[in-house]
């Protein structure tokens, strides 16, 4: 099956019931175009007013633009969608990430030093946007423009920053937020060669992404991640009948569930919960040794925490399991 490349001619503002921009069949391949979150392009034009959805209300900050959707045909309520992540490609060098005071996870207060001096500047936290220049070849990032005398290199680590269906019931959700739909979770495990399962709550599931990140550390701390345009290659199967209640990722190392609420602890009870019962379903183990056993193994990676409902994905090692459900977990997630 050839590979479908798909441009929106409307980026959307939240997750919702939106009219579909393309339809495919299970098992399509395909390569989405997507702005980074301030609406900017790989050649540095901004998207105009007709490639904004204009009747999207949910939403007046006019971030993180999503590219779709995209119908699934024979998606039903019940269902899942999978998503396999297969390449994120940064198609242009540089990227961003606005400093600003209160608009990350660490308030101002605990930025400022006690004997801060105006004169250096560290009295106040100062509006800057930081510029980065970004090599694939190298797979690094640098930043160009520090507010002091050196620059900043990081590793690369491209990944979707929002993913997700029409959450139930129709209702359309803004896309600087999340839910048991995915959405604007900012987890770095939504990353080339993992698989993203999604429940379906519409026909066809309406199936929207954006957001690319060149990198960024758990949690979006400063309140963005290195922000870039790009390409997602992607290949999106049905499973019919295979409801898990949460949204959740497989790669090659590990199964991750991921759980959203307005309290992190409980989006940690979620995700728990959430990976406890996503294995009971191959029925390969009982559901009790398996609370245990993912107590004991269990790691948790937070995505974006500047607004609630904070996203936490609960992830064990393949590795940890047993043979024979490693074996039913393949194919129950095949």
């Amino acid at each position: 099956m050839a590979r479908i490349e798909f441009l929106s001619s409307c980026f959307h503002y939240s997750f919702g019931p939106h009219a579909p921009a393309l339809t495919i069949q299970p098992g399509a391949s395909i390569l989405v175009t997507c702005a980074d979150c301030d609406n900017m392009m790989s050649d540095g034009s901004e998207l105009n007013a007709e490639q904004r959805n204009s009747n999207d209300t949910t939403n007046p900050i006019q971030g993180n633009p999503l590219a779709g959707p995209i119908h699934v045909d024979g998606a039903e309520r019940g269902d899942m969608v999978a998503v396999t992540i297969d390449s994120v490609e940064l198609d242009r060098d540089s990227g961003i990430t606005l400093l600003a005071s209160d608009h990350g996870v660490v308030p101002s207060k605990f930025l400022i030093s006690e004997y801060g001096d105006e004169d250096q500047g560290d009295s106040v936290v100062p509006r800057h946007m930081y510029r980065w220049s970004i090599d694939t070849a190298a797979s690094t990032a640098t930043m160009v423009n520090p507010l002091g005398g050196l620059n900043a290199v990081v590793p690369l680590d491209p990944f979707v920053g929002c993913l997700g269906v029409c959450p139930p019931n129709g209702e359309a959700v803004s896309s600087l937020y999340c839910g048991s739909f995915g959405g604007n979770l900012d987890l770095p495990l939504i990353r080339a060669g993992s698989t993203v399962y999604l429940p379906v709550y519409q026909e066809g599931a309406l199936l929207l992404m954006g957001d690319i990140h060149a990198a960024q550390g758990h949690g979006e701390i400063i309140g963005g991640g290195i922000e870039t345009s790009g390409k997602i290659g992607c290949t999106i199967r049905l499973l019919k009948l295979r409801p898990i209640g949460v949204c959740g990722v497989l790669d090659n190392e590990s199964l991750s569930a991921i759980g959203t609420d307005s309290d992190l602890r409980q989006s940690v009870q979620q995700a728990c919960g959430g990976l406890v019962n996503w294995l009971a379903l191959t029925e390969a183990m009982n559901r009790f040794d398996l609370y245990n056993l993912v107590s004991q193994t269990v790691s948790i990676t937070l995505g974006n925490l500047n607004q609630p409902p904070y996203p936490a994905a609960a992830s064990i090692r393949l590795s940890h399991l047993p043979a024979p459900l490693r074996e039913a977990l393949h194919r129950w997630s095949s």
